[in-house]
């Protein structure tokens, strides 16, 4: 916005921490409407609103503009006039539009531009909006016949960006690209500094869906090397953040995203600002600035909401789980819940309620009130349902019941798993891993508590585990059967897959979990009196694998007890004395002796 005739000036965003200026975007002030001084400052505020689609504000800034200090230079006057009826023309008020256009061919032929007079005459408010089918074949024809062997005009290249914006949405950024590059040149020569920054904006755009992304680079660049309203500016920054991010250059990306929300935020193009804030918001939280990231979230959260924009739900979501990642819980409660709480209504939108509602849930269970979090999970499945997402709420019962399980409410568990066992098992359409989890989880806890219908459950994970899973989900299934004949009392089959768990979690690498599989199985073949075997496979786990302290406690506890039972009193002291001293230098490790 700052030129020879603009009064408002543009802040070129400086080095400040990302933290402060986002701060400041945060406590700026949001309603009162900017005033300026001279009739090029009003053009740039009245642009500015137009393109946050503020039409209403936008009219007034152009009306005030034509009775500024400059409204008699007719270029200003010239600028104000386009504004306006397109102003109207973009709300669907041709009517209104008119006037405009009739005083600006009028000026113009008053200024003797008699050839652009009558083709604005002439072609009204097909240069003011997209222009439909039948309006871009006269476009076409009247390109053609202001075709001077090439010779730049203003005329031309007005209906060529016009073209461009028709072959944009009708045939796609290929067909738009030759259009929009001869307006640019065309402007470029006749010096028309501000027609061309719009049409370049358009251009760099053109370039970065065409895969041109340096070429979009360069053509951003020469836009915000001149004098330019915000929103335009805004536009090119967050033109340039996408490039880079696209490009994993995440430091430069974050540097041109927050300059783009200042200019948005300023300017007042609240979906803009929502936009640029949120990119920000991703690229610090992946490179693990995570409060600044929240902040972030925080202001493309306020844009949405000040300009009341559906998308706002969306984006306080993503803030409440970045609050969860980081472990605020308590903060994460009140975003989530207020949001959760906003959308009860007629037309709640089921999937993202479902989805605060989850997270919610673990927040509550961070904090201690695992209830409050089942209630959640229970209420997110319904909505998930209601949203079609059938998947969404059987994870949602799924973790309900673990929730229950955990805290020995065996028959609201099995309730929640069964739900999610029935929702996950949906013929051709079954996620087979969720499959897996819900078959899992509700075995294991019928097992656990006696029923030997569990085990069916836990027969058919393991078949699905072979076909779809990891070889280490298939020694934890393994593993969980093994558990689970315990409960029903069958020992020696209970040994026999412990052994068979620890096969398999070796074969994947995890010694710990292989050595807990025999440490297991040991304790079972010892509580069968089955000491001498017990002991063996004891002696195993300790010497044969790589394994933690905890676990080695563990194996030569039960290897001691082993050795006392087949009355080898000596053997079972060495062992002891390798035990107590194992146990002292863990004790050692945790409570480090005082300096004196």
């Amino acid at each position: 916005m700052k030129g020879d005739s603009a009064d408002l000036h543009v802040e070129i965003p400086g080095s400040a921490p990302l933290s402060s200026r986002l701060q400041s975007m945060l406590h700026a002030p949001s309603s009162a409407e900017e005033e300026a001084q001279t009739a090029r400052g009003w053009v740039d505020l009245a642009y500015e609103a137009a393109y946050g689609e503020r039409f209403a504000s936008a009219a007034a800034a152009a009306e005030r503009g034509l009775t500024a200090p400059g409204s008699e230079d007719p270029e200003n006057r010239l600028m104000l006039l386009r504004v306006l009826s397109g102003i109207h023309e973009m709300r669907g008020d041709s009517q209104r539009s008119a006037p405009y256009v009739a005083q600006r061919v009028e000026l113009l032929r008053q200024l003797g531009r008699t050839r652009q007079a009558d083709v604005e005459a002439q072609l009204g408010a097909m240069l003011l909006r997209e222009p439909d089918r039948v309006e871009a074949e006269i476009l076409t024809r009247v390109a053609e016949e202001l075709d001077d062997d090439g010779a730049p005009s203003v005329e031309r290249a007005d209906v060529l960006s016009s073209l461009a914006v028709h072959s944009m949405h009708d045939e796609g950024p290929e067909a738009a690209m030759p259009l929009i590059s001869e307006a640019c040149a065309m402007l470029e020569q006749l010096q028309r500094t501000q027609a061309l920054a719009s049409a370049q904006m358009f251009l760099a755009h053109v370039q970065l869906l065409t895969d041109q992304t340096e070429e979009a680079l360069a053509t951003s660049e020469k836009v915000l090397s001149t004098p330019t309203n915000r929103a335009v500016r805004g536009a090119m920054n967050m033109l340039r953040a996408t490039v880079h991010h696209n490009e994993d250059r995440p430091e430069q990306a974050a540097a041109e995203a927050i300059s783009s929300a200042e200019m948005y935020c300023a300017s007042g193009v609240r979906k803009g600002a929502a936009s640029a804030a949120a990119l920000l918001a991703g690229i610090s939280a992946s490179l693990d600035q995570h409060e600044v990231a929240v902040l972030a979230w925080r202001v493309s959260v306020q844009q949405a909401e000040l300009g009341e924009f559906t998308e706002s739900r969306m984006l306080s979501l993503a803030l409440g789980q970045q609050l969860l990642d980081m472990g605020e819980h308590a903060e994460a409660e009140k975003v989530l819940d207020a949001l959760s709480l906003r959308m009860t209504g007629s037309e709640v939108d089921h999937s993202t309620r479902g989805r605060a509602l989850m997270g919610l849930g673990h927040a509550v269970t961070q904090l201690k009130r695992p209830l409050e979090a089942m209630s959640h999970w229970d209420e997110a499945a319904g909505h998930f349902l209601a949203a079609d997402e059938v998947d969404e709420a059987a994870r949602a019962h799924l973790a309900a019941g673990a929730l229950a399980a955990s805290l020995d409410r065996a028959h609201t568990a099995k309730h929640h798993y069964s739900e999610g066992l029935r929702l996950a098992d949906q013929g051709a359409d079954t996620d087979p891993l969720m499959l897996l989890q819900a078959l899992h989880s509700l075995g294991h806890l019928l097992c656990r508590h006696e029923d030997p219908s569990g085990l069916e459950h836990l027969d058919r994970a393991g078949r699905i585990v072979v076909e779809h899973g990891t070889d280490w989900q298939h020694a934890d299934i393994t593993d969980t059967r093994a558990r689970s004949l315990t409960a029903l009392g069958r020992g020696t089959e209970a040994v026999a897959a412990a052994l068979e768990a620890a096969d398999l979690f070796a074969g994947a690498s995890d010694e710990e979990a292989a050595a807990d599989a025999e440490i297991f199985a040991a304790t079972v073949l010892l509580q069968m009196s089955r000491a001498e075997e017990a002991e063996t496979v004891f002696r195993m786990a300790a010497e044969d694998r790589q394994i933690s302290d905890a676990l080695l406690v563990s194996a030569l506890e039960g290897r001691v007890e082993a050795l006392r039972s087949l009355a080898r009193s000596p053997d079972a002291d060495v062992v002891e004395a390798q035990l107590q001293q194992l146990k002292e230098r863990l004790a050692t490790a945790e409570d480090p002796p005082r300096r004196p």
